[in-house]
């Protein structure tokens, strides 16, 4: 007796000595997780774990860190149990996280994460109901149906519904709107039933837990949605399925029931301001246990990020849950934020302070660094500009060495209509680039296929992926067959009620116990279908499980004729192709993908494991275990629906591997280099170091004046463009609330704009743009003046090399430039600014415009090799440069072409044996390009090798106000700023202080025409002109122009030019030096000189007075051309015959126009220049063209 007590003794000091070392292992991993907190942070981690707690965690404090570290306290200080815990995310891939961390925080201790309740609210609740479900009369088969599935139904209940329904439904006397007005291309005032709007409405009576016959049953429901729910939900008992609303709806039922989870000490909620009723309704009812209270709920979120209205999210369930929570409530506000920089937190602080409601004691967000680069923000002149300007800033931004990758970079967009033009600038500009949610690999031909025939031998009555089966691959049995099954499915369910399945349908039909009039080969068709479901459903007893399912899979590939199709035929017609010849094509796409798919089938990586703690509550669809092969289908079927939003994307890189897993994928994922494109939903509880926020107009942020029906914009992931039909089409919603529900829309829509701009960690943009679009006309009523005068108008880390240096510190890099000699920092900041310069629109690098993006090197940029000009040019320089080929019978170098978005076509014009071109433009007259105004040359000069001896002079550039002034923002242009402006020419700049001009001048009315005198005033710019001065006087006493000039050796003595009835300029010169410029409209003898043509300007030229419509967008075309249009002959009679062959050819062009007298002078290549024009115009106009090109 005594040996016992002894070893007892003994073996109780053991366990007490092993408890205190994991005790203090305990204490020492409890101290290391403490320590790292900040103060409000250890405060939400040590609170009473008894008592419910809201942490309001702004973006970027730590809210994850806070969970998983209160999770960590509540093990190792409380002591509960990993059991007695639930925590819900919002993601899978959250959860997945968390479990991370939980598991490199408790490693030095004895506690397993294996047994944590962790998921989302619907993967948790999937556990419970496959455990319990029989409690409240599920059937242990049943499956989550798939949005496709779901979709199919509503629509066919909608196509069949009795007249008596629609009439109701369209009528006044409805109490919910379920009708959208019906689309097409012509415009109809007809509405139509919407399934859309009927699942909507479906979905917010199942968040609410009541079911179709309690809604029936109520007094104010409404007749056309009682309909729609009990035969949505008749449809889903039929196959056995449930969709996602209903995973909600019954775990709240089976919970209110049944106490199930008697054993929960703890809950807690990530993201708790996207939870809508029911959840927080089971977040009660998980927390509530065994005790007849609630108890021991910590709430993780930031009412400023609720974005997820259109799933019913609550924006203010904070302050909900403290009204029905039945115990004390604490809430604790983090205010210290750890990813972005003060500058970015205090643009998306006054943005989100526009909001009054809901934001009590909130404190403005601490940044832990700063530094003087404030957001920019920039205004286009125009749509088009502003993909391809921003893929250039990215790129200034990327060439920074060892500083950036592409993944570092994101654009955020509101709607995915605008990914589209993004897309094709990263195309242009030869940048990488993924989009996140990007489900096409689930929405591919062969996944579905497959996915169908795996449900029809999952169950008999999968009638919608039977009829899908039959119907492809093309075998025999057509739409008017399929048709006609179709018809006998419904007919037999209805009459016979769950008693004859589809496939016994089938089965009957080829017995010829229902008759049917369909071809013979259409029957056939029907044969081999239930021969291979025969010969799959008679592989489910094979040992090993994987073997069985393996060969299932093989079977209904085969069988069903898909490996055929894709192998061989790859959609190609059978009579195209020769059948003694046809081979296997194992690289074919969609066979690889079928491939992928039956890895993710099989496992044990077939999908992303939902957790180890699914091993005690669910089959894991990520291993193969003992249980049956319609268990392991059933558990694909319901990972995969859960998951698809989680599963990786497929690239066509991804589809040359074979034998894929989902390690390898998300691996290879995390590899690719790529800028990120994603909507700001599919962004939430992201970050980057860069991000850009395009769209910042009314109509796209905020989305609530968008017409769906005509560019079908909305985001995939945040489309709550029917809340705002039903709010205007309610006929029983009162005038306040619709106010009220609009202005929930306006806060939203804000607090969207808040998430999206502090996603970026070191770098923010902003930009709009101007455009003639309805409600898109104007920057987004949140760029307030006060919001804008917290950015700038240009990237301030590009300013100098002291700024770059402090980037880079910022982001703890060690900067390479010293180390290569071929990249300097200094040239970089030159080349932005003069991009700065040039309005954005071309990429300057090592000092020369890039014509040729796919050949910029980034690392390069001291000595990069000249490339050929393909910059704008002047007509003017055309001629000069034709007089001196002529005169020294030398080629010049190669032509000039227009690079510009709307004309990447090469102009060169075949004149003859020998060919004249333009000169190659250096980096000042490239940077010349612009479609702005550009003035008509007030004198011309002509080269000194000329005959004449004049040199040609341009014309004053100068920077149009295109944007227009608004008053509750000012406006960030494109353009520099003024203390920044340089003027180039395409001629040899002089001293500042010799280039002076000041330049004005009037009209007088018109004879011909009762219109007002006008007047038009140009800024002062620049004038290269021969060193000279020139200053501007006005003679009120005679209509002409005046321009006084220093005294010097005047080239133009004795020079006189007259402007003719048909636009040409007077010119003479005094002995005073006075250049005077008059137009001579009653001097009909008035005679051009054939020796100054090259005085036309491409202004005069270009000018029709018989054209009665003003058009004011930019004229795009070749110097050759219009060199050649004001190009005469040498001789009179050749000139007059030649007009006259023009005129002709003019009439035969525009034969049924009626051309008005042309004005007199016009020669024949000029009105060749007006029928080009003309036709230009038009084709334009037909293409909504913002510009003109004559090609």
């Amino acid at each position: 007796m005594a040996d016992n007590e002894l070893i007892d003794t003994v073996q109780a000091s053991h366990n007490n000595n092993t408890k205190d070392k994991i005790n203090k292992n305990d204490s020492v991993t409890l101290k290391k997780i403490l320590s790292g907190l900040n103060k409000q942070q250890k405060l939400a981690v040590t609170f009473d774990y008894h008592n419910a707690l809201q942490v309001i965690a702004g973006p970027g404090t730590g809210k994850t860190k806070v969970l998983t570290s209160r999770v960590a306290y509540l093990l190792l200080k409380e002591r509960i149990n990993p059991e007695d815990i639930i925590i819900t995310t919002f993601t899978n891939k959250a959860s997945m996280e968390m479990i991370d961390r939980l598991s490199i925080m408790l490693r030095d201790t004895n506690i397993s994460t294996s047994n944590l309740l962790i998921g989302t609210f619907h993967s948790v609740c999937i556990k419970i109901l496959h455990r319990f479900g029989s409690k409240i009369d599920l059937s242990p088969t049943w499956r989550i149906a798939d949005q496709n599935e779901i979709d199919n139904i509503l629509s066919n209940i909608v196509d069949r519904m009795p007249d008596q329904i629609r009439d109701y439904a369209n009528s006044m006397t409805r109490k919910v709107n379920l009708c959208m007005p019906k689309r097409g291309r012509g415009e109809s005032d007809e509405w139509t039933v919407s399934p859309k709007l009927v699942k909507k409405q479906i979905s917010k009576l199942k968040s609410s837990a009541i079911l179709p016959e309690e809604y029936i049953n109520d007094s104010m429901h409404d007749t056309a949605l009682a309909y729609f729910y009990e035969n949505f939900q008749s449809e889903l008992a039929k196959i056995n399925a449930l969709d996602f609303d209903d995973i909600l709806m019954y775990t709240f039922r089976l919970l209110t029931k049944e106490r199930c989870l008697p054993n929960i000490q703890h809950v807690l909620v990530d993201e708790f301001q996207d939870t809508n009723e029911i959840q927080m309704d089971l977040v009660f009812l998980f927390a509530k246990g065994n005790h007849h209270l609630s108890r021991g709920i910590s709430v993780v979120g930031d009412p400023d990020q609720s974005i997820y209205a259109f799933r019913n999210a609550l924006a203010y369930n904070f302050q909900t849950m403290v009204q029905k929570s039945p115990i004390e409530c604490s809430r604790i506000v983090l205010v210290e934020n750890y990813r972005s920089s003060q500058k970015i937190l205090d643009t998306s602080e006054m943005l989100i302070s526009q909001q009054t409601r809901g934001r009590q004691n909130r404190l403005p967000l601490r940044a832990q660094f700063d530094y003087d680069f404030p957001p920019v923000y920039i205004n286009f002149p125009a749509s088009f500009l502003e993909a391809s300007s921003i893929i250039k800033e990215l790129l200034y931004l990327k060439a920074l060495p060892d500083l950036f990758s592409f993944n570092d970079f994101a654009i955020l967009v509101r709607k995915r209509i605008q990914i589209k033009p993004l897309e094709r600038a990263l195309i242009e500009h030869r940048v990488p680039y993924k989009i996140l949610r990007g489900h096409a690999f689930w929405d591919s031909k062969e996944i579905i296929a497959m996915l169908n025939l795996l449900k029809c031998i999952f169950s008999p009555n999968e009638k919608n992926a039977i009829i899908a089966s039959l119907l492809y691959p093309s075998r025999g049995l057509g739409q008017t067959s399929a048709d006609k099954i179709k018809f006998i499915f419904e007919q037999e369910t209805n009459s016979n009620f769950n008693s004859t399945s589809s496939m016994q349908i089938l089965r009957d039909i080829v017995a010829n116990k229902i008759q049917i009039d369909i071809p013979t080969k259409a029957r056939n068709v029907i044969i081999d279908f239930l021969q291979m479901i025969n010969t799959c459903t008679s592989l489910f007893n094979v040992e090993p499980i994987n073997v069985a399912l393996s060969d299932i899979f093989e079977k209904l590939y085969e069988l069903s004729g898909l490996r055929y199709e894709y192998l061989c035929l790859d959609g190609k017609k059978k009579k195209s192709i020769d059948m003694s010849k046809l081979e296997e094509n194992f690289d074919n796409v969609r066979h690889k993908n079928v491939t992928i798919l039956k890895t993710y089938f099989l496992g044990p990586t077939n999908g992303p494991s939902t957790s180890s703690t699914d091993t005690n509550t669910m089959t894991n669809i990520g291993s193969i275990s003992s249980a049956s092969v319609l268990e392991h289908i059933r558990n694909f079927f319901n990972s995969l629906t859960l998951y698809t939003s989680d599963l990786p994307e497929i690239s066509s890189s991804d589809e040359q591997q074979e034998n894929m897993n989902w390690q390898k994928v998300e691996e290879r994922k995390k590899t690719q280099e790529g800028v990120t494109i994603s909507t700001i939903h599919g962004a939430k509880g992201l970050e980057w170091p860069v991000v850009f926020i395009p769209g910042c107009n009314e109509g796209t942020i905020p989305s609530i004046f968008n017409d769906e029906a005509k560019d079908g914009s909305s985001d995939d992931e945040g489309d709550d463009d029917d809340d705002r039909n039903e709010i205007d089409t309610d006929s029983k919603t009162s005038k306040k609330r619709r106010n009220l529900s609009m202005e929930e829309l306006i806060d939203e829509e804000r607090r969207m704009f808040f998430v999206a701009q502090t996603r970026a960690k070191y770098l923010l943009y902003l930009s709009s743009f101007i455009t003639e679009r309805q409600f898109e006309n104007e920057p987004s009523r949140f760029l307030t003046s006060d919001l804008v005068k917290t950015m700038v108008d240009e990237q301030k880390v590009l300013e100098k090399v002291e700024n770059v240096m402090r980037l880079y510190h910022a982001m703890k890099r060690e900067p390479l430039v010293a180390s290569n000699k071929k990249f300097s920092l200094k040239t970089l900041i030159k080349d932005y600014s003069n991009f700065i310069e040039n309005r954005r629109e071309r990429m300057i690098w090592g000092g020369e415009v890039v014509h040729d993006i796919s050949n910029l090197n980034l690392i390069e940029n001291v000595s990069v090799q000249p490339q050929p000009s393909l910059v704008f040019t002047t007509a003017a320089t055309q001629l000069r440069v034709q007089q001196q080929g002529t005169k020294t019978n030398q080629h010049p170098p190669p032509p000039s072409i227009s690079h510009h978005p709307f004309n990447q076509r090469n102009n060169s014009q075949k004149t003859g044996p020998s060919k004249n071109y333009a000169p190659n433009g250096s980096l000042e007259s490239d940077l010349l390009v612009s479609p702005t105004k550009v003035l008509a040359p007030l004198q011309t000069m002509s080269p000194s090798n000329s005959p004449s001896n004049v040199t040609k002079s341009f014309a004053p550039s100068y920077v149009p106000k295109r944007n227009k002034s608004r008053s509750t923002s000012p406006i960030r242009k494109p353009f520099p700023s003024p203390e920044r402006k340089k003027i180039l020419s395409p001629t040899k700049s002089l001293k500042e202080e010799d280039k002076e001009l000041a330049l004005k001048s009037t009209s007088k009315k018109s004879s011909s025409r009762n219109s007002e005198k006008s007047k038009r005033t140009l800024s002062s710019s620049k004038y290269w002109a021969n060193g000279n001065k020139i200053k501007q006087e006005n003679d009120d006493d005679d209509d002409r122009m005046i321009f006084k000039k220093a005294p010097v050796n005047n080239p133009f003595q004795n020079t006189k030019v007259k402007f003719e009835s048909n636009g040409r300029i007077s010119k003479s010169n005094d002995s005073n030096g006075i250049i005077r410029l008059k137009r001579e409209d009653d001097d009909k003898t008035a005679d051009y000189d054939s020796s100054n043509n090259s005085n036309t300007t491409a202004a005069e030229l270009l000018h029709n007075p018989d054209d009665m419509i003003i058009d004011n967008r930019p004229i795009l075309t070749n110097a050759k051309t219009l060199a050649d249009a004001i190009r005469k002959p040498r001789n009179r009679a050749e000139n007059i015959k030649k007009e006259k062959k023009s005129e002709e050819q003019v009439d035969s062009e525009n034969k049924g126009k009626k051309m008005i007298g042309l004005k007199k002078g016009v020669t024949a290549s000029q009105m060749d220049i007006f029928s080009q024009l003309s036709r230009a115009k038009k084709k334009t106009k037909g293409n909504t063209g913002e510009i003109i090109i004559i090609d």
